[in-house]
Order: structure tokens, then C-alpha cells, then sequence
């Protein structure tokens, strides 16, 4: 190959300009111009044909190094540029499929199950942990439909929805093991599903829960005792005031703790259960929105203002029971954290998206952007001392977040400081 600063262009274009005088010399030898003309030009065209067709086979035939026609002007200079963008291809080709042995050897070693899937849920590829965790072998199963093999309803529904989430399925082999099971839609026909064992995880939680139930029940037994006693120590006429008023803090203590037992217990009860179909009934909300801000309100000897902007003709389907722990809790909180004559604005109405929406806003103090995240965790406290002031159990807003999500709603805070807080629950009609 010569160098770059060869012209090759030149060279095509003097053998151009030899043809016109050859067929010039034999026009003004033979006196026929034109035909001679004619003659010469028709023969470049015929050696510009067999160049191309000499191109076109090498190509054909792989268009290989060592099978390159023997060129000369700008003939040899596409054959040139032909092999340098063959060879430039075939080095990106390199890295592609060293970079996709690599990644595939990641995919492979890791210990989740992994499986893509084209647009109709059908596998394109898997690793050996989907074997274990799935049954999914890619030598057999490859190009099968995802739902012929794991016929479980939460799996079906997942390809379904076609949305990334996470669902919760017991393992094939063993229906004690649990496996967490994700769907990831990277393109309109490609998506990636991971499974995992969480086998262990659960079983910690069960413990825990366990622990925290059983922990319960035998404390509320001597708890019930201590408060009997001190109750009736506190009647004794023959207290010393000193001791009346540390039986009187004791008390208040013991009635607080046996609050948090409760608590614990309701919400172990709602950790280890389903919403039972036979007890969900159609709830009229408006009335118990009504009798719960009223027997607040009494509570509360007026101290704040109360006002109600209710949809009567709403209703939904739930427990009531649990429905109403929720709407006490949150009207209850909006009371008991804000400061007197505080206004509290309770609703109760259908959104744009046509579900049911109760919220409680109120213009008092706000809570800080940052606690917003956690307040639905247990025992979570803004102020710890201000919150054991006010008889809290730090329990509430947990219960709540439990109870909205056994009824497939959602629990929504917005919060300012200085211009107040919303705690909104979506719920389904």
C-alpha cells in the first residue's frame, strides 16, 4: 500500500485523459470521431466494470488480506479503506464479546438467579443459580414461556403488571424457603428477572416478631397486677403526700407501658395475619369521622378548632375496626402536637384519580424535612421528651402505615416547618 500522500485520484484521472486521446488519435485516423470516441469510452467502461465486479467478489468471499485484487490508483485505495474498517470492526467485535464473556461471567457467579426474557416473557438466557432457585436449566428451557414453568399467581401477576416491583413467593423445592422476586424492564422487549433467598431474613423477622408478641403476653399479665395495686394504693387515704405522689407517677408509667404493650400486640397482629375477606364490610367513614373528631374534641375541652369537610355519600370497603384506629390516631395526633386554637382541617373526599383521600392539615408548628421518612418507624420520636410528655407510645403512626397498606392504600406526609403538617391515606373504592 503506498503512502497517503500518493494521488491516487491523478492517476484515475490521467488513464481518463489517455482514453480521450486514443480515441481522438483514431478518430483523426479513421475520420470517424465519433464512433472512436464512443469505442474507447465504451471500453473503460467495460475494464470499470470488471474492477467492480473484481471488488464485489473479494468481498464475497470475506474480503481477506490476502485475497486482495491487484489494484493500482483509487481501486487500491478502497480496497484499502475496505480492509482498515473490516479491521477496525473486528477489534470492537474483540472488546464486545470480551467485555459480554466478562459480564456474563459476573451474571453467572452471582448468587441470585438472573433470567432475560424477551417481550413475551419467553427466556433468552439464565445462570446456574436460577437452577437451584427456580428449576430454570438454560440448555432445556431456553425459548419456554416463563409461566409454563413457575406456575405461581404472584409470578404471573408480576409479568403481567409488567412493572418493577418486588414479590415475596415460596421456593419450589422447599415451600419453608422463601425467595424474593424482582422484575426489571430494561427495553420494550427485554426484561430481567432476579430472584434471591431470603430464607433467612424471614425467618429473623418471624423470630423477632415472635419475640416481640410472646415478650407482650407475659408482660401484660404482672403489668395488669402492678397497675391493680398501685390503683388501689393510690385510694389510701393514709399516703404521706411524698409517696402519694410517687405512687401517683408510678401509675401513670404502668398505664403508659401497658399503651406500648397493646400496641405491640396490635401491631404483631397485624404483621402476622391477612385482611380477612369475611370481616371487610362497606364502612360509612363520614359517621365515624364525625364521632371520632367529637369525642376529641370533648377531650380536648375545645382547646383546638375543628373543622370537617366531609363527602357523606362516600364509603369503602375494609375493617372498620381497623379504619377507625386509623382516622383516631391521626385526628388524635393533630390534637395532642399542636399548640392551642390551632385550626385542624379534617377531610374526607374522592381525588382526581377517583380514590377515597382523608387527611388531616393543621397550621401549627410543621416537622422538619428530614424526621418525615422515618415517622412511620417504630418508637421514632422527634422529641423524645416531648413526645413522652404527651403520653405517646411512638407505636401510632406505625399502626397506621400497617393498617393503609392491608387495605392496598397509601399513607402520604407533607410537612413545613412553620406552616404546618398533612398526613393524607389514599385508599381504594
Amino acid at each position: 500500500m503506498k503512502n497517503s500522500g500518493y494521488d491516487y485520484w491523478g492517476i484515475e484521472r490521467s488513464r481518463f485523459v489517455l482514453i480521450l486521446v486514443v480515441g481522438l488519435l483514431l478518430g483523426w485516423m479513421t475520420s470517424y470521431w465519433q464512433a472512436s470516441l464512443i469505442v474507447s469510452l465504451f471500453i473503460y467502461i467495460i475494464w470499470l466494470l470488471y474492477k467492480i465486479q473484481q471488488l464485489h467478489n473479494w468481498l464475497e468471499k470475506g474480503g481477506r488480506i490476502k485475497n486482495v485484487p491487484d489494484n493500482d490508483s483509487v481501486w487500491e485505495r478502497i480496497s484499502y479503506h475496505i480492509l482498515s474498517i473490516k479491521k477496525k470492526n473486528e477489534k470492537r467485535k474483540m472488546r464486545m464479546s470480551n467485555l459480554l464473556k466478562r459480564f456474563q461471567g459476573i451474571i453467572t457467579s452471582l448468587p441470585y438467579a438472573t433470567v432475560v426474557l424477551n417481550g413475551n416473557n419467553e427466556i433468552d438466557w439464565a445462570n446456574k443459580a436460577s437452577a437451584y432457585l427456580l428449576g430454570i436449566r438454560l440448555k432445556t428451557d431456553r425459548g419456554q414461556r416463563l409461566e409454563n414453568l413457575l406456575r405461581i399467581p404472584k409470578v404471573q401477576n408480576l409479568l403481567d403488571d409488567n412493572q418493577q416491583k418486588e414479590i415475596e413467593v415460596s421456593m419450589l423445592q422447599d415451600r419453608q424457603s422463601k425467595l424474593a422476586i424482582q422484575l426489571i424492564p430494561i427495553e420494550k422487549d427485554l426484561k430481567l428477572l432476579i430472584a434471591r433467598d431470603i430464607s433467612e431474613r424471614v425467618s429473623l423477622q418471624e423470630m423477632r416478631k415472635n419475640f416481640i408478641a410472646n415478650a407482650s403476653h407475659e408482660l401484660r399479665t404482672p403489668l395488669t397486677v402492678i397497675a391493680g395495686y398501685l390503683e388501689i394504693m393510690q385510694a389510701d387515704n393514709n399516703l404521706t403526700d411524698n409517696l402519694k405522689q410517687a405512687v401517683i407517677s408510678a401509675a401513670g408509667q404502668a398505664t403508659r407501658m401497658q399503651r406500648i404493650i397493646e400496641d405491640l400486640l396490635t401491631l404483631s397482629r397485624l404483621e402476622n395475619s391477612e385482611l380477612d375477606d369475611d370481616k371487610i364490610e362497606n364502612i360509612h367513614v363520614a359517621k365515624l369521622i364525625k364521632t371520632i373528631a367529637k369525642n376529641e374534641a370533648s377531650i380536648d375541652k375545645q382547646a383546638h378548632i375543628l373543622k370537617l369537610d366531609i363527602d357523606e355519600s362516600l364509603s369503602i370497603n375494609g375493617i372498620e375496626s381497623e379504619i377507625a384506629s386509623v382516622l383516631t390516631n391521626l385526628i388524635h395526633n393533630a390534637i395532642r402536637y399542636t399548640p392551642e386554637k390551632t385550626e385542624i382541617n379534617i377531610s374526607w373526599k374522592t381525588n382526581a384519580s377517583g380514590c377515597a383521600v382523608f387527611s388531616v392539615k393543621d397550621n401549627g408548628n410543621g416537622i422538619a424535612a428530614e424526621h418525615l421518612s422515618h415517622l412511620t418507624e417504630r418508637f421514632y420520636r422527634i422529641d423524645k421528651g416531648r413526645s413522652q410528655d404527651k403520653g405517646g407510645t411512638g407505636l401510632g403512626l406505625a399502626i397506621v402505615q400497617h393498617i393503609v397498606s392491608r387495605h392496598k392504600g397509601q399513607l402520604d406526609i407533607q410537612s413545613e416547618i412553620g406552616k404546618g403538617s398533612e398526613f393524607s391515606v389514599i385508599l381504594p373504592i
